[in-house]
């Protein structure tokens, strides 16, 4: 028998039933179940009455930590991937306007040219254009395959700066003009 002071609560029977019932679920006693319910409310600061505003508090703190997380989370993807993307599109569209206004210069200087071709060159020319256009066409197949086959490796999150591509002769640029046998005036 232990010789520790005890105190007696007097429930009401509907309490008293429920804590019985739930002292038996654990395997515990009465008393030993209402000491570490005691405990268990005490030093954590909670009021039993209150337990589900309590839940809801921990629901919500839950959360609170999880928009928390997200929101971490979205921003990484921003700072790394969505940055990176913005970075490509505007290089992109950058480049796009730069090859546009050189393309409305070169096609200027083509017709000033083709004036004054016999109708043979002119045949001549119009099939190296011919050529020229499938091999741009293949090349950039190839490279938007290589693209996405790169992005599927390296998969999400995975940020390495872009990889400038190279352009071969007889594709595009002066190389590839020139061995189409264009030439800009």
């Amino acid at each position: 028998m232990s010789t520790e002071l005890r105190k007696r609560v007097t429930l009401d029977n509907n309490a008293h039933r429920k804590a019985e019932a739930a002292a038996a679920e654990v395997g515990t006693s009465l008393g030993v179940y209402a000491s570490a319910a005691v405990e268990y409310f005490a030093t954590r600061g909670l009021d039993p009455r209150e337990t589900e505003a309590r839940e809801g508090q921990l629901i919500m703190q839950q959360i609170k930590k999880l928009g928390d997380r997200v929101f971490g989370f979205m921003q990484e993807q921003e700072r790394t991937l969505l940055t990176a993307m913005l970075e490509e599109m505007l290089r992109t569209r950058i480049t796009l306007e730069r090859v546009l206004r050189l393309n409305e210069i070169l096609v200027g200087n083509l017709n000033a040219q083709l004036e004054t071709l016999s109708e043979a060159q002119l045949q001549r020319q119009q099939q190296a254009l011919q050529l020229l256009r499938q091999r741009n066409e293949e090349a950039v197949d190839r490279q938007v395959k290589e693209a996405l086959q790169t992005a599927r490796k390296q998969g999400p999150g995975k940020h390495q700066s872009p990889v400038e591509s190279q352009v071969e002769p007889g594709q595009s640029g002066e190389n590839g003009a020139a061995s189409s046998g264009l030439k800009a005036g």
